[in-house]
């Protein structure tokens, strides 16, 4: 089967949480479920779903400061980056290629 070597369509960069933003999810944190309403169920749903999207573009970001696309590298680096990371060794290399989690300023 091939490769699949078309980058990813960039994506808009996540922007961070918020001072205020970080507060609320933290009360919304300290609150049992069963005693929040709707409405902040789906507030909290919301500032983590814009962290998870904040954090997958910072490893994105790091992973690339790591291992520079076509740089030389000390031999290992690939396997710790791999290891550190939430991601695969192919999927770690296809983000160093600019094949996935392509972002736009």
């Amino acid at each position: 089967m091939p490769a699949n070597i078309t980058p990813s369509k960039p994506q808009p960069k996540p922007r961070p949480l918020t001072a205020d933003e970080r507060e609320r999810l933290a009360r919304h944190e300290d609150t049992p479920d069963s005693s929040k309403s709707e409405a902040e169920l789906l507030d909290e749903l919301r500032l983590r779903t814009r962290t998870d999207a904040w954090n997958r573009y910072r490893i994105a970001q790091t992973i690339r400061t790591l291992l520079p696309e076509g740089a030389e590298v000390r031999r290992g680096l690939v396997t710790d980056v791999t290891d550190a990371s939430p991601y695969k060794r192919e999927y770690v290399g296809r983000i160093r290629d600019g094949l996935a989690a392509n972002y736009r300023d």
